[in-house]
């Protein structure tokens, strides 16, 4: 069985839309190219992916893999295997964890998930750089990472932050996603860079990788996250953005060769 390319999707702080983001994608490979696809939920202290799912209060089960190991079984909703802290506590507690622990709750969720065939696992991280992206480096083979930001300059001084990291980690930089790119007002068509224009760009040079998208201001994002039905599932406003991206990213991730 060939071994999944998996991808880390980061940010340098948080806010940026980075679930949002790692959500539509991977809806959008499973959806518009007939790939498997896994999502993990590495965000320990701040786990969003139940809710943007529509898996709110839902408890994993077990099952018998095909060499008769006890295994949690993935959530698969909108062509996609999730699995998420999430789903292991409730919706307010919160974790107080150092690093072994963090690390030890990671290696849980990936050894003992049955994921079965897999093309790719996308990873969402937490925000920032810490201990979660170490200890995942140590348990696998990861391909690459994206960086999401929006155009604000202090989310682009967080988003280096960030990118550096990932290079300490001898973890590839893939590519650049811009999010919040403008708001276009539907009366006028007139658009408002809110957060400013262009630094997602600015930052793909610096670093010599694509800007794999620009996904403006769109009210139907927020709420398919909020209603557990994210906007690559349906064919709205939103929708070519993130097929455009799932497209920038598989022509990226094949250049990069196989694990």
């Amino acid at each position: 069985m060939a071994l999944p390319k998996i991808v880390f999707i980061g940010s340098g702080k948080g806010g940026v839309g980075k679930s949002t983001i790692a959500v539509n994608l991977a809806i959008a490979l499973s959806h518009h190219t007939g790939l498997e696809v896994g999502l993990l939920d590495a965000d320990l202290y701040g786990p969003s992916l139940p809710i943007m799912l529509g898996l709110r209060n839902m408890n994993p089960r077990l099952l018998n893999s095909p060499t008769g190991e006890e295994k949690v079984a993935p959530f698969y909703k909108f062509g996609i295997k999730i699995q998420s802290i999430g789903f292991f506590l409730e919706e307010a507690r919160s974790l107080a964890w150092r690093g072994p622990m963090l690390h030890g709750a990671l290696e849980k969720m990936l050894k003992e998930t049955f994921w079965g065939n897999l093309d790719y696992l996308l990873i969402d991280l937490p925000p920032g750089t810490g201990d979660i992206p170490i200890s995942l480096t140590q348990l696998l083979n990861v391909q690459g990472a994206i960086v999401v930001t929006t155009p604000q300059e202090v989310a682009i001084l967080d988003a280096i932050k960030a990118i550096n990291s990932f290079y300490q980690l001898q973890v590839p930089l893939l590519g650049v996603i811009e999010n919040m790119a403008g708001f276009t007002v539907p009366e006028t068509g007139k658009t408002y860079s809110i957060f400013g224009e262009g630094k997602g760009e600015e930052l793909a040079r610096r670093f010599q990788v694509p800007l794999l998208g620009r996904v403006p201001l769109i009210e139907e994002i927020r709420i398919g996250g909020d209603d557990g039905y994210p906007s690559a599932c349906r064919q709205g406003q939103a929708f070519h953005y993130f097929q455009e991206i799932q497209e920038a990213f598989l022509a990226i991730i094949g250049s990069q060769g196989g694990q």
